[in-house]
């Protein structure tokens, strides 16, 4: 696979952004760890801090690939404490203490282990300068070479050296390798280390040939002459220093050869993603010291963060139990690791009922009331997986006021605890019991309104309206209670492109349409023209055909009519018709400026209309979500829209957003 470069921003680093290489395969621990060679560069050591991509927290046991992280995309860097403590120098933390951590979480093998890259790395990059020296040296031994009895040597040792020079990689600890030539690194170090060896080897013969001819001749009385001269002497010396100097380069190299096997994160990886004892793990989970529990707890996040086995273990160790209590202590750092072991252990759905059977869903909700935003989107994403997975466990959410610290979440967390929440409330909501209880109160409606109004995520806007249709499929009135709803419905157009946010806002409208009351609260909103005609040009024939049937709505009453032909409502019928998506849509906006031109004694009863008999096919039109769900039987009439539902099957909630599209 290619590499990929992705980029690491944090807050605590406002003027700088870290870039790492890795591939797909590759874990997040591999970032993690090239994140720390940074860090020790810069002298301090952000501890605990945790990799964030698209509102999801990284896990160190899983790859890249898992979490479809795409090339040159960009990731934030989350410490995970605030404390005036969160930084720490490990430089001056002892190599040889065995009860040092590398900040709250990180222990002392992680730290050893980085600290052994870096020293394998800085001997690497002494390595390449000590062998660019040698160069220089082979180079002057080349222009040498042709001045000795053996001048054709000359050509090969110069050979030797051009493929040194050029095919050197470079490579610097904070840098990593720079060049296209550390694509060969490998083959640069077999060749050359070859052709040193060779070299070398062919420099000693030439050496002993020579002091051979020189000891055979004698020197007498020191006169440089036949097999004596200077030429010869000059030789002999040059080739036994240019045999060893090859010998030492060649043993760079070869050393070269060794180190280039490892990479960023080699030994660190393996203490990050490594499987621990679970009763040691236990051990220090039960001690009554809050650094042994913080660590204990961290260590079983990472634990679980590594596969099903790991978290079988911790259940089997009675780790359920223990990560409970830890969720509930004073000491922030504990709670937020305790319950991330506890949102990745929920994944599974058989520990969700053992968690359920433990009361555990009480710790989750009443976290929710945290004045930490890390904890209450934690303990959110732990009860999404309950709701999710399993129907049985959905009244141990809503129990001991559960449905209230739902609400009191929705209204006082972040955008993406936002989201999980009202995910939360779709998936509670197809549940007929729970819903029957939603309705039965006030709060969940009004938290729904709330995030409907102040969020501009897509995503909870689309889970909140759905939401309250089905609120309002179960109870029409407690829905046509909520006088502030139709401003936030009404302003959908001028908030949101999304056509899909247009339609569920459209059908929950049809309900105060079909309401006396109500219906007239509608037709004096000011803006009722501008966002039904900007509904109607979304060109869904779903859509105009509830922008048609709202008009229809308002024909019903005489007095209604009137203020309908104020407003101009014709208008947008005429819209309809001249730009229909389908034939229907066409009918409906014709049969309405019929009737809307009529005089009032002449209004005919909208249930004897022939076109109304077309509303009932609507029926087929209902989002996905809703028919995978709900049982198809009902039939629309003068007084029951698009959305009427005669019964609601209580099978099947799954994830909610399964439904979405």
């Amino acid at each position: 696979s290619c590499k990929m470069i992705i980029y690491v921003e944090s807050k605590a680093f406002l003027h700088k952004t870290f870039i790492c290489v890795v591939y797909a395969h590759q874990t997040i621990a591999r970032i993690r760890a090239q994140i720390l060679h940074i860090l020790y560069e810069l002298g301090r050591e952000e501890h605990q801090f945790r990799l964030k991509f698209r509102s999801e927290f990284l896990r160190d046991g899983f790859t890249v690939e898992d979490y479809k992280i795409p090339d040159n995309a960009v990731i934030k860097m989350v410490p995970m404490s605030k404390k005036q403590n969160s930084y720490a120098d490990i430089k001056s933390l002892s190599e040889t203490s065995s009860s040092a951590d590398l900040g709250q979480g990180y222990s002392a093998d992680v730290k050893q282990a980085l600290l052994k890259e870096v020293k394998r790395f800085d001997q690497r990059e002494r390595l390449l300068f000590d062998f660019k020296g040698m160069l220089y040296l082979h180079f002057m031994a080349s222009c040498f070479a042709f001045l000795t009895t053996y001048w054709y040597s000359g050509f090969w040792t110069m050979l030797v050296f051009l493929f040194g020079t050029y095919m050197v990689p470079t490579f610097t600890r904070t840098g990593g390798f720079i060049g296209s030539q550390s694509i060969y690194k490998v083959w640069f170090c077999v060749i050359y280390g070859l052709g040193a060896l060779f070299n070398a080897a062919a420099s000693v013969y030439f050496c002993v040939v020579e002091w051979i001819r020189i000891v055979n001749h004698g020197c007498k009385d020191w006169e440089f002459v036949d097999d004596c001269s200077h030429q010869v002497v000059f030789s002999a010396i040059f080739f036994g220093i240019h045999g060893l100097s090859l010998l030492i380069a060649s043993i760079i190299v070869w050393v070269l050869f060794w180190n280039f096997k490892m990479e960023y994160g080699d030994l660190i990886e393996k203490h990050l993603v490594q499987t621990r004892d679970i009763e040691k793990v236990m051990a220090a989970a039960r001690s009554s010291k809050v650094k042994d529990r913080r660590i204990a707890a961290y260590e079983l996040a990472t634990l679980a963060s590594c596969g099903d086995d790991n978290k079988f273990r911790i259940v089997a160790d009675g780790g359920l139990e223990i990560l409970i209590s830890m969720a509930l202590s004073s000491d922030t750092a504990t709670q937020e690791h305790s319950v991330e072991a506890l949102s990745e252990m929920l994944t599974v759905p058989a520990i969700q009922d053992t968690f359920v059977e433990m009361g555990g869903v009480k710790t989750l909700t009443a976290l929710l009331h945290s004045t930490e935003r890390r904890l209450i989107y934690e303990a959110a994403t732990a009860l999404s997986y309950i709701v999710a997975d399993s129907e049985e466990n959905k009244q141990a959410i809503v129990a001991d006021h559960g449905l209230q610290d739902l609400c009191h979440a929705a209204r006082h967390s972040d955008t993406d605890t936002q989201r999980i929440v009202a995910g939360i409330f779709l998936d509670l909501a197809f549940n007929p019991e729970i819903r029957a209880q939603m309705t039965s109160m006030n709060s969940p409606a009004k938290a729904m309104i709330e995030m409907c109004r102040d969020s501009e995520d897509t995503d909870t806007l689309r889970f909140a309206l759905q939401t309250l249709e089905l609120l309002a499929i179960e109870s029409p009135d407690m829905i046509c209670a909520q006088e502030d709803l139709v401003g936030v419905l009404l302003n959908f157009p001028s908030r949101s492109t999304d056509d899909k946010l247009y339609l569920l806002a459209g059908k929950i409208l049809l309900y105060y349409a079909e309401n006396q009351q109500t219906c007239e609260q509608l037709l004096q909103q000011p803006n009722l023209k501008v966002s039904l005609d900007l509904y109607a040009r979304t060109r869904s024939a779903v859509l105009q055909k509830v922008v048609a049937k709202l008009i229809f709505c308002f024909m019903e009453n005489k007095e209604f009519r009137s203020q309908a032909r104020q407003l101009e409502l014709d208008g947008i019928l005429k819209y309809i018709k001249d730009n229909a998506a389908d034939r229907e849509a066409w009918d409906m906006a014709d049969e309405g400026i019929r009737i809307m031109n009529e005089e009032p004694s002449g209004v005919p009863n909208l249930a004897t209309m022939s076109t109304l008999e077309k509303l009932a096919q609507l029926e087929d039109d209902k989002p996905s979500y809703l028919r995978d769900r709900f049982g198809s039987r009902g039939s629309l009439s003068s007084k029951s829209s698009l959305r009427s539902i005669d019964k609601i099957s209580s099978k099947g909630s799954g994830d909610v957003r399964k439904g979405i599209d």
